[in-house]
């Protein structure tokens, strides 16, 4: 097992990417700390119905205090903080429109999230890793390369992401933490078992547009995001800090 005993940090993850992430990261022996402001208990319960170990602690990531109260209780309960995902992000519920209808509140809100969550999560787990190291992964996405539109909040702020992420890597490579993104291009939120099933007309439409342009001619899951994410977690990426990968079946090359 590739993260036997690590103690992983996982925002955003009752549902989704990062629900998907959490059980990955189980399987490779990693103890879950499941953080979200929606409620996680499902997952860390699954997670331990399978034979790892999980806890899940509510977390608003627009709220310093929180997430200070989440690096302390992922220490206290499991002793250590190794790796942290900062996945958490708000995209599902915005509905693409014209930029001059976006209001100042939207706009905060996705920038509150998106960008400060990262930036408030890791400044809660940093006590925690300056003196043994740790690896840091920012959720990013393929959409700051097309310049998608409909959402300028949304790919700004995951802009913001990849640019806060090589900032991280050379002020904390002194400590020893690596500080990487991952980029997903369009995935989907159901797992590939249950595709035919849950696509949604969105969902069709992004499929028929995009996939034919793509390298690999299929359709993402997230399941397919768990071994690059692995990847970053663990020693076989020791000397690699500061990088963003694209994991979308090779729609952007970069």
């Amino acid at each position: 097992m590739k993260l036997r005993d690590k103690v992983v940090i996982i925002t955003g993850a009752s549902q989704g990417i990062g629900a998907t992430l959490a059980a990955g990261f189980a399987k490779e022996g990693a103890r879950i700390v499941i953080a979200d402001i929606l409620d996680g208990k499902e997952v860390a319960r699954d997670i331990e119905k399978s034979g790892g170990a999980a806890i899940f602690i509510r977390t608003d990531v627009t709220k310093q205090n929180e997430c200070d109260a989440l690096a302390k209780a992922a220490s206290d309960q499991f002793g250590s903080i190794d790796i942290l995902v900062n996945n958490a992000a708000i995209f599902g519920g915005l509905i693409a429109k014209p930029f001059m209808e976006i209001s100042d509140e939207e706009w905060s809100r996705v920038m509150d999230v998106n960008t400060g969550g990262p930036f408030r999560c890791t400044k809660a787990v940093f006590p925690y890793m300056k003196d043994k190291g740790g690896k840091i992964i920012n959720v990013c996405s393929a959409t700051i390369f097309e310049g998608a539109t409909g959402f300028p909040h949304y790919v700004a702020s995951k802009g913001a992401v990849m640019a806060f992420t090589r900032c991280m890597a050379r002020e904390l490579g002194d400590f020893d933490i690596n500080v990487n993104s991952i980029a997903p291009g369009f995935t989907h939120s159901a797992s590939g078992d249950k595709f035919d099933q849950e696509r949604t007309t969105i969902e069709i439409s992004v499929d028929d547009m995009q996939i034919p342009m793509k390298s690999l001619k299929r359709a993402m899951y997230p399941e397919d995001l768990v071994g690059t994410a692995v990847f970053l977690a663990s020693e076989e990426s020791r000397n690699i800090t500061g990088q963003l990968i694209v994991v979308d079946c090779g729609l952007i090359l970069h």
